[in-house]
């Protein structure tokens, strides 16, 4: 059977005589048992490696720059999904995602009840937006009906009524593109499935929380495939980062 992998040889941050990543890679990659070979005196790793670029990719730009527009390209992207029932937390909680890092790479998705409409629109938002109306008491049915809105990537979902990490794209970012980790699903903590974090293909494909929840779908599964289950808590990604 056919394997995923990443050969190192034309990689423009790859320097073949020192066998070294500039962006430090093979060393994490190996901190996360990857499998890693030498051929033609380069590595070969069996994972995927998001920031392989060849020679001519941006050949204009010097190292730094293109160290920093790969981080940028590399970033995760994806979409929101924000339960509000009160109007003031609605606005506190689109203005402290408006100032995180890379916000324009996700897609909102608001699951209001008791608000008015017209006072949602008016709200300043730098995403795009997708406004539903929560039609019962049911958010697990609400959050699946609405998955058709969400894009490729990560999902987030926050309740607009609790507390928001301002880092918390940031270190799920740290997690899966800086500390490599192979990461389906953060648990939510508190209720409404606050800060839940899930590949969004995967979450769509299991039915997102209904009847059980993701994490215990994921569970079931790598228990059968005896592979890991890639879920984590919110303890987990805070122990890898640093601000």
């Amino acid at each position: 059977m056919a394997k995923l992998g990443t050969f190192c040889k034309n990689c423009c941050f790859y320097n073949k005589e020192q066998q070294n990543c500039m962006h430090g890679l093979i060393d994490i990659f190996r901190d996360r048992n990857a499998e890693i070979v030498e051929e033609e005196g380069c590595h070969v790793i069996d994972r995927v490696c998001q920031y392989r670029r060849n020679h001519e990719w941006n050949e204009d730009k010097n190292l730094d720059e293109k160290l920093q527009i790969c981080k940028e390209e590399v970033y995760i992207q994806g979409s929101i999904i924000v339960i509000a029932n009160d109007i003031d937390n609605l606005k506190k909680t689109i203005e402290k995602l408006d100032s995180l890092e890379n916000i324009e790479k996700f897609n909102l998705i608001i699951i209001h009840k008791g608000i008015f409409f017209s006072d949602i629109v008016k709200i300043e938002m730098k995403s795009k937006y997708v406004l539903v109306s929560m039609k019962n008491n049911d958010i697990n049915m609400q959050i699946y009906r609405v998955l058709k809105h969400a894009q490729n990537g990560y999902l987030f979902i926050i309740d607009s009524n609790q507390h928001i990490d301002h880092n918390i794209i940031d270190k799920v970012n740290n997690m899966v593109n800086k500390k490599l980790y192979r990461l389906l699903h953060v648990s939510p903590i508190g209720e409404n499935l606050h800060q839940s974090v899930s590949m969004t293909s995967i979450y769509k494909w299991l039915k997102s929380d209904l009847e059980y929840t993701f994490a215990e779908k994921l569970k079931t599964i790598s228990e059968e495939e005896n592979t890991d289950p890639q879920v984590f808590t919110w303890k987990d990604i805070n122990e890898q980062y640093t601000d």
